[in-house]
């Protein structure tokens, strides 16, 4: 009896340990999902009033290449090569030295399949997105 509370009490300090050290990703992901929603949703806008606000998500570099010109000839090229996006799937979370990845999968009305890949440095600031439309092959 006393070796399965010890057992016990052994796998939920670990587990207990195990959810503090996640809590710090979690934070920082939070955010860095927090600026991609707004991102996307000044994408997706008729214009690019909202590009004030979304540009306090940017890094001091990044902030330097898009201007609110650039973001809206962004707008304009995503609409005329990709379509109207339809459905936005987040797949993948990397950790690195220098900062941070997310992944989505989006599918837009005139291609099936996009993958955009937005970096976060450590500060939570985004320092660049690309958009990588995708080859899906037809079921035959």
């Amino acid at each position: 009896m006393k070796k399965f509370a010890a057992l016990v009490t052994t796998v939920l300090v670990m587990a207990v340990s195990g959810m503090c050290f996640a809590a710090g990703d979690g934070t920082d992901l939070n955010k860095q999902q927090r600026a991609v929603d707004k991102f996307v949703a000044v994408l997706n806008a008729a214009d690019t009033t909202g590009f004030a606000q979304l540009s306090g998500d940017f890094a001091p570099d990044l902030q330097q290449k898009v201007d609110a010109a650039a973001f809206g000839a962004l707008q304009k090229q995503v609409k005329e090569r990709l379509g109207n996006q339809k459905e936005m799937k987040f797949v993948a979370y990397e950790r690195f030295d220098q900062g941070d990845r997310l992944t989505y999968l989006c599918s837009y009305s005139r291609e099936k399949m996009v993958r955009i890949i937005y970096g976060f440095d450590k500060n939570n600031k985004m320092i660049e997105f690309v958009f990588a439309p995708l080859e899906v092959q037809e079921k035959k």
